[in-house]
C-alpha cells in the first residue's frame, strides 16, 4: 500500500467516523424524516428509470411497475431475513 493509499484511507476512516457520530446524535425524528426523505429520493429515481425503459408507457403502467419492484423488494428481504434462498 502507498502513502498516498493510506492517506486516502485514513481521510475515508475519518469521513466514516464523522457520519456515524453525527447520525448518532441526531434525534429519533430527525433520522424519521431523513429515512422519508431517502425514499421520496429513492421513488424518484426508480421512476425515472422506468420512465426511461419504457417511453412508451403510461404513468399508470410506470407507477404500476414500481409497486410491483417495490413488492418484490420486500419479499426478497423477508426471505433473507428467514434465511430463505
Amino acid at each position: 500500500m502507498t502513502d498516498y493509499d493510506r492517506q486516502i484511507k485514513l481521510m475515508a476512516d475519518e469521513i466514516y467516523r464523522e457520519k456515524v457520530l453525527r447520525a448518532r446524535a441526531q434525534s429519533v425524528e430527525e433520522k424519521l424524516a431523513l429515512g422519508a426523505d431517502l425514499y421520496v429520493y429513492a421513488t424518484s429515481i426508480t421512476l425515472a428509470a422506468i420512465r426511461d425503459q419504457h417511453a412508451g408507457w403510461t404513468e399508470e403502467q410506470v407507477r404500476a411497475e414500481l409497486r410491483r419492484r417495490i413488492a418484490l423488494s420486500r419479499r426478497l428481504e423477508r426471505s433473507d431475513a428467514n434465511g430463505a434462498r
